[in-house]
């Protein structure tokens, strides 16, 4: 533990760009990726072993970065860390690598589920997960997050049109496969040889691979990684899914299709509450009594503007109707 401690301190600190780990670039090449966590949080070695189990599962389809060593939870340390290789490259250029993005997520889908009892967790009603996530965000963020009633009144008025979805939808039963969740652009590195990688394993559950669909392509999504800030035309996304659905053969194909819009609309407000929860949360006073609170303390100046530029504007009405044009 002290030597890959060592090693950790006389590493290149990568620029922080979220809020659940740091990354360092280790002397011998590899990455660690640092979790945060506050000392004695009893949920951090879980979570640590949840990243580990799907860098594991992941691994043969040859889009993700090889796992070399888990680092435990303890002092100076807490969240504990992983140790990967480093993936050489940058973010995806949009929309000229959308076809690299859609072949990962291609091959990472047609990877075999987990064996019954794996730690990896399972959505075996992603749509109603989806929304009820939806909801408790709404609950709790919107009023407090959207200024603007007009703003607020869209996105009420799509969460309504989800619900009367959801009686119908909801009961349903739709194609599941290994998701990743956080499928913004940024959680991409294309190599030279044009390969893109997908790097943030945190969130992998069994899942709907059309929320992965959406959350790659969504302006939301698009504008989030400061490298990245590209909103797609409507002809940019349709050849990504496109792509994507020739990738995985028409029998899975023409099961997804039905799924497609009603998830990216779905997505589009878990995305937004999203926002919304990571305004009110990294604006607030740290409340000890809520280990769940996200916080940006550990982001640069820079990338904190960044993100609350993109939340705002994000939250333009003009910007959500333009979004919900798509499908309306």
């Amino acid at each position: 533990m002290a030597d890959i401690l060592a090693a950790i301190r006389e590493g290149e600190v990568l620029p922080a760009t979220g809020t659940s780990h740091g990354h360092v670039r280790l002397k011998d090449g590899r990455l660690a990726r640092i979790a945060y966590a506050y000392e004695d949080d009893p949920t951090a070695a879980a979570r640590l072993h949840l990243q580990a189990e799907a860098f594991r599962h992941l691994a043969p389809a040859g889009r993700t970065p090889k796992l070399h060593e888990v680092i435990e939870p303890r002092l100076g340390l807490p969240g504990g860390a992983l140790i990967v290789d480093f993936i050489e490259g940058r973010a995806p250029r949009l929309p000229d690598q959308l076809d690299a993005m859609a072949d990962t997520l291609a091959r990472l889908h047609s990877l075999p589920l987990p064996v019954a009892g794996a730690p990896i967790p399972r959505q075996d009603n992603p749509f109603r997960t989806t929304l009820d996530v939806v909801e408790e965000g709404a609950r709790r963020f919107l009023d407090k997050a959207v200024a603007d009633p007009g703003a607020r009144a869209e996105i009420f008025e799509e969460l309504e049109l989800m619900r009367a979805m959801a009686k119908t939808l909801a009961h349903r039963p739709q194609p599941l496969t290994i998701a990743l969740a956080d499928t913004h652009p940024g959680n991409f590195i294309v190599d030279r040889g044009g390969l893109a990688w997908f790097v943030d394993l945190e969130k992998v559950h069994v899942g709907s691979p059309a929320i992965d669909l959406a959350h790659a392509t969504l302006p939301t999504s698009t504008v989030w990684h400061p490298d990245v800030g590209k909103v797609l035309s409507l002809a940019e996304v349709e050849g990504f899914y496109d792509t994507y659905l020739a990738r995985i053969g028409e029998t899975r194909a023409a099961e997804l299709r039905p799924w497609l819009q009603p998830m990216r609309r779905l997505t589009w407000l878990r995305t937004t509450l999203f926002m919304a929860r990571w305004k009110v949360q990294t604006e607030a006073l740290r409340d000890p009594s809520d280990p769940s609170q996200w916080s940006d303390a550990g982001l640069s100046p820079e990338m904190r503007e960044h993100l609350r530029a993109r939340i705002a504007f994000s939250f333009e009405v003009e910007t959500i109707r333009s979004i919900r044009a798509e499908w309306l």
